[in-house]
C-alpha cells in the first residue's frame, strides 16, 4: 500500500513548483530544478518517518517536483533543471506553457498512468489485458502472413 500513498502525495504536490509564481520570485530558476526537488523529498521523508517511513515522504516530494520539471521541459521558457549542478539553461520548445490542448494531453496521460497502476497493481486485470493483445497481434501477423501468400 506504500506505493499508493507516494503515487496520492506525488499527486497533490505535482504544482508545487510553480509556488514561485505566488511568491513572486523568479519563475522557474529556485523551483524548478534538482535542488528544490531534494530539499522537497527530504523535508516529507521527515515529515513522513513517524507515519512509515522516510522513503515514502522522500519519494512522493522529490517525484512530484520532478515530473513537474519534466513537464515543463516541454515548453518554450528555458531554466536549469540540474541547477546547482549544471547552469545550463534548456527547453524542448514544444508548446506554449498555457496551451490548453498540450495541458489537457498531459491530464489524459496522467489519469491513463493511473488508471493503469490500479489495473496491473490492485486487479491484475491489465496482465489479461495484454495477454489479449498479444493473441490479437499474433493473430493480424498470422492473417497478414496469409494474406501475403495469396498476393
Amino acid at each position: 500500500m506504500q506505493y499508493l500513498e507516494i503515487a496520492f502525495i506525488t499527486a497533490a504536490l505535482i504544482t508545487l513548483p510553480d509556488i514561485d509564481l505566488r511568491l513572486e520570485i523568479a519563475h522557474r530558476k529556485y523551483t524548478h530544478n534538482i535542488l528544490f526537488a531534494t530539499i522537497v523529498g527530504v523535508l516529507l521523508g521527515f515529515y513522513f518517518k513517524p507515519l512509515g517511513g522516510f522513503h515514502i515522504g522522500f519519494l512522493a516530494g522529490f517525484s512530484a517536483v520532478w515530473i513537474h520539471i519534466l513537464g515543463d521541459l516541454f515548453t518554450y521558457m528555458e531554466f536549469a533543471p540540474l541547477w546547482p549542478f549544471i547552469k545550463k539553461k534548456t527547453s524542448l520548445k514544444l508548446f506554449k506553457s498555457s496551451s490548453k490542448r498540450a495541458n489537457n494531453t498531459f491530464l489524459i496521460l496522467g489519469i491513463l498512468t493511473v488508471y493503469y497502476y490500479f489495473l496491473f497493481t490492485l486487479t491484475g486485470t491489465g496482465y489479461e489485458l495484454i495477454d489479449a493483445l498479444r493473441r490479437l497481434a499474433h493473430d493480424i501477423i498470422e492473417a497478414a502472413s496469409k494474406l501475403y501468400r495469396y498476393i
